[in-house]
């Protein structure tokens, strides 16, 4: 890989982060978290910022995403889970950004939002971060439903 193409998913990581984060559609409001994230985290750690962040959404990556599907029975209505596999590297990305920042929502022990992103950013490197928990709860709840994975097109 040349420096350029480097360079390039460097700025493709970013603006998929800044699109995650950002509220009311305001891009800006997500590139100031991103950017006290960004600092505090720094700040706190001695490695490298973006190797860290690349290999906690690296460990927090799931491979499958549960699709619900209602059936009607006449009037009786019941829900299938089907897992289906993600096939592209950018789906995974994302879906893996959603995580973090919902665990960073909910989380509660720090006074703003990018205090707990930069916690959970933390905890998913080094492999113990509520996001790992939920990507594991996935697969299980995958593995459940595996006779649905008969259907599908590999």
């Amino acid at each position: 890989m040349t420096t350029k193409e480097k360079r390039n998913n460097k700025i493709i990581l970013k603006n998929q982060i800044v699109n995650i984060i950002m509220t009311s559609g305001n891009k800006r409001t997500g590139e100031k978290i991103l950017l006290k994230f960004a600092k505090s985290f720094q700040k706190s750690t001695k490695k490298n910022f973006q190797n860290l962040v690349q290999l906690a959404i690296i460990n927090s990556t799931p491979v499958f995403k549960l699709n619900e599907q209602t059936m009607k029975k006449g009037k009786r209505k019941s829900k299938k889970i089907i897992p289906s596999f993600i096939v592209k590297d950018s789906l995974r990305i994302m879906t893996t950004l959603k995580f973090l920042k919902e665990v960073a929502h909910r989380g509660k022990t720090s006074k703003s939002f990018y205090q707990n992103l930069e916690k959970e950013i933390s905890d998913a490197s080094s492999l113990r971060g509520q996001s790992i928990d939920q990507k594991t709860k996935l697969l299980n709840q995958v593995l459940l439903n595996k006779r649905y994975l008969a259907k599908f097109r590999w």
